[in-house]
């Protein structure tokens, strides 16, 4: 995949990832959140305006799609 690909890929999963969170009611504490901020900022950067689109499509992937897109299977 391309760099933007990837970080398609990773906005949508870290999406995924912050909708199961919020369903569970597991808010990630404030250095888990510093943590995943740092790791999505290359994301961010190489998306753009895109990167809160991928975020939400990420929010509405089911665990099972999510499961499928982070192992690299057709969602």
């Amino acid at each position: 995949l391309s760099l933007q690909g990837e970080s398609t890929r990773a906005m949508r999963l870290a999406g995924a990832a912050a909708a199961m969170r919020d369903r569970l009611q597991i808010p990630l504490s404030p250095a888990e959140q510093n943590q995943l901020d740092q790791a999505l900022t290359p994301a961010r950067q190489a998306l753009a305006e895109a990167a809160a689109a991928a975020w939400e499509s990420g929010r509405a992937l089911t665990l099972e799609e999510a499961m499928a897109e982070a192992l690299g299977s057709a969602a």
